[in-house]
């Protein structure tokens, strides 16, 4: 019995369903580390703030597992990337202010890749379902 052209339509649209849903799920994932860097470089600078001094040494990685030392000049500043090609310096209470901000950003777009995942997941279910109804002998 050759399937019917109703269960190639919903076959079709399942798969493109399961497309969006990878896409999403991907682009939920780079959010969550994204938001996660910048919540440990947020609760870094608070450190600072709370008790790096001038002359302090530290350690900065620089990849591969391996880090230099270095000697704090100013730990009342801190330079930040803003874009791949512009980085401003901003005082810790300013670079604080706009981290929260990229945090809140941050959630706003993870709550809507939430909600567009929930609506596939159903849609991919009423599919699923649609599918098996139209596949069964009848």
């Amino acid at each position: 019995m050759e399937p019917s052209q109703d269960y190639q339509e919903q076959l079709q649209i399942f798969r493109m369903l399961k497309e969006q849903r990878d896409m999403y799920q991907g682009q939920f994932e780079i959010l969550n580390v994204s938001r996660s860097n910048i919540v440990n470089t947020k609760i870094t600078i608070e450190n600072i703030k709370e008790g790096v001094k001038v002359n302090d040494e530290i350690l900065i990685p620089i990849g591969g597992m391996a880090n230099i030392k270095a000697s704090i000049n100013d730990p009342e500043k801190v330079l930040l990337a803003i874009t791949q090609d512009v980085i401003i310096e901003k005082d810790l209470d300013g670079a604080i202010e706009i981290l929260d901000k990229r945090i809140e950003q941050h959630d706003k777009e993870i709550q809507f890749i939430a909600t567009q995942l929930q609506n596939i997941d159903l849609n991919l279910q009423k599919t699923s379902q649609l599918i098996q109804r139209s596949y069964l002998p009848k």
